[in-house]
């Protein structure tokens, strides 16, 4: 019998490798034949869009590991009661969490997604006001929040300085930005490159957020943790006086 399941566990570990290498090798495929901001709007923004009521499945599969990267935001939001605009705040989870202390708003590309967080949200009597709608054009006025959070998000953006110019444009002077995502370690490690690699090939954007921020302005601060520290959150701090920047061109996400 247990030589029965060793043989069947060595046949899932082959399966799953093999599919795992037909993955990767599709995608190096399509991303030597189609610009990456094609992909996300072809392909990875409509599925994002249908699978948001299994959005939460990624978690469970994770034991929660991704959920509590997202939470390493909250210890940089200001305190109890403040405005805090979440951008790509997708199945909710994070978004919940902060309204039940802070006077939220979001933005999401997907409407599935802003449907199911409304439906969380009230579910805990709670309330936020959401958007569906492009970072690039933000719907709320100049300095309106104390905090903007993007949580695994602002990989995907293609333009990042329309972006964060954004983001920064509807941060009250003294407020913060906050972003969490993946890129590349400060060390330099190979495990955390080749994963920053394997992220770009789906379509995702890895970069450095610090020069960014630096450039308009902020200070900056950056932690790195999860395995081989393939996971960071940058805290740009607004300083007062800072006027804000605008593109002449937007694009869609």
């Amino acid at each position: 019998m247990n030589g029965k399941r060793q043989r069947d566990k060595k046949w899932w570990w082959i399966v799953g490798l093999a599919a795992g290498a037909l993955t990767v090798g599709l995608l190096a495929w399509l991303r030597r034949r189609t610009h990456r901001r094609t992909i996300q709007r072809r392909f990875w923004n409509p599925v994002y869009d249908r699978l948001a009521h299994w959005y939460d499945g990624v978690d469970w599969f994770t034991g929660n590991t991704t959920h509590r990267w997202r939470r390493s935001a909250l210890r940089y939001l200001p305190p109890a009661g403040s405005r805090v605009l979440e951008i790509g705040f997708g199945s909710g989870k994070l978004h919940t969490e902060m309204a039940r202390q802070h006077r939220m708003a979001g933005l999401d590309l997907a409407p599935g997604m802003v449907h199911l967080t409304r439906r969380r949200l009230a579910a805990r009597g709670l309330s936020s006001r959401l958007a569906v709608g492009s970072v690039y054009a933000l719907p709320w006025p100049a300095e309106s929040f104390d905090a903007v959070v993007s949580t695994f998000a602002f990989s995907t953006f293609p333009d990042a300085e329309a972006a964060l110019d954004e983001m920064v444009r509807v941060t009250r002077p003294g407020g913060r930005v906050i972003i969490v995502d993946a890129g590349e370690a400060s060390d330099g490690n190979r495990v955390a490159h080749l994963l920053a690699r394997l992220w770009e090939l789906m379509g995702d954007y890895m970069r450095d957020e610090v020069p960014l921020m630096e450039a308009r302005g902020l200070a900056v601060e950056r932690e790195e943790y999860g395995p081989w520290n393939a996971v960071h959150t940058v805290v740009g701090a607004k300083q007062i006086g800072i006027a804000p920047r605008h593109h002449s061109s937007i694009i869609s996400k």
